[in-house]
């Protein structure tokens, strides 16, 4: 998209495995991006992501993550535990299969973050990162424990890096201010050949990290790549293209269709006002995410179940 190379190197996935994946966060549509991967080696409407609240009340794209049961926190565990264990109970009896996608750092490379995470590896007598920041390891540490009671196969760590151009913000999609090259280098592990203890994935994660900037360090530092990338099937790419096409050619008439039928309709217009108000109004109360959890772990559905 975009005349965007895309670059994967790595371990190959396995598309129907449940899997955790973890993922620097280097701008802030890394999760957008990272979608490319999805869409040739695991399913899209399985994956979900971890997200910052603030997303959660954008009008529009806001509403369908919330039906899509995208988790949004407020980076204050006192507040996000329990609506996190809802949720990742929820994943672990549903039959659906689910990739979850994270960032363990909590928030994007920047200027302000970069001084935060030196901060605090100065406190702990830590190595200061040039390219990532230091893992918020207890969120990480929570999921991993909880998906295992029945839903984790492996967690693919995930390193992404940029050639040039990198894309900040949303206004820089339409600005066409986009990456020449995305690279995306993969390493699989199976449930069994991570800790089973807290302490251990809290090191665990800590020192996939500390690869991370060493990769992002070399990639950065020579020809931004991570190794020869992965030969993908011609079936593959023409899979991609077809489902990329499917998908713009789609959305394209329907969005059409909604706003000729808005122009000429009145009630059309009263529809789409309704809708509109009673999505913010759910968001107001929690979202639609939250009323789903509360229809399925009602008591009642429970005693059914």
């Amino acid at each position: 998209m975009f005349g965007v190379r895309i670059m994967i190197t790595g371990d190959k996935l396995v598309k129907s495995e449940n899997a955790i994946i973890i993922l620097n966060h280097r701008c802030r549509l890394d999760w957008m991006f990272y979608w490319s991967v999805v869409a040739r080696y695991g399913e899209l409407h399985h994956e979900k992501i971890i997200m910052k609240h603030e997303l959660k009340h954008i009008p529009g794209p806001g509403w369908a993550m919330q039906n899509a049961l995208y988790i949004f926190l407020r980076r204050r565990w006192e507040e996000d535990e329990s609506y996190l264990d809802r949720v990742l109970s929820y994943f672990v009896t549903s039959p659906d299969g689910l990739q979850l996608l994270l960032f363990p750092e909590g928030t994007n490379f920047e200027d302000g973050s970069k001084s935060k995470s030196d901060s605090f590896a100065r406190k702990n007598n830590l190595p200061c990162y040039e390219y990532v920041l230091h893992p918020r390891v207890r969120g990480f540490t929570y999921c991993v424990e909880k998906l295992r009671q029945g839903r984790l196969d492996a967690v693919h760590d995930v390193t992404i890096g940029y050639s040039k151009n990198y894309c900040y913000q949303e206004m820089d999609l339409l600005r066409g201010n986009v990456p020449d090259e995305i690279h995306f280098h993969i390493r699989r592990y199976s449930n069994d050949e991570i800790p089973q203890d807290v302490e251990g994935l809290e090191n665990w994660c800590c020192e996939r990290w500390k690869e991370k900037e060493e990769k992002l360090h070399k990639f950065y530092s020579e020809e931004f790549h991570f190794a020869p990338p992965a030969e993908l099937a011609n079936q593959t790419e023409t899979t991609v293209r077809q489902l990329f096409i499917k998908c713009m050619l789609f959305w394209g008439v329907f969005s059409a269709c909604i706003l000729l039928l808005m122009y000429l309709f009145i009630p059309v217009r009263w529809f789409a006002l309704i809708v509109g108000a009673s999505y913010l109004l759910l968001s107001l109360r929690g979202g639609t995410d939250k009323l789903f959890l509360d229809a399925t772990q009602s008591p009642r559905i429970k005693a059914k179940q």
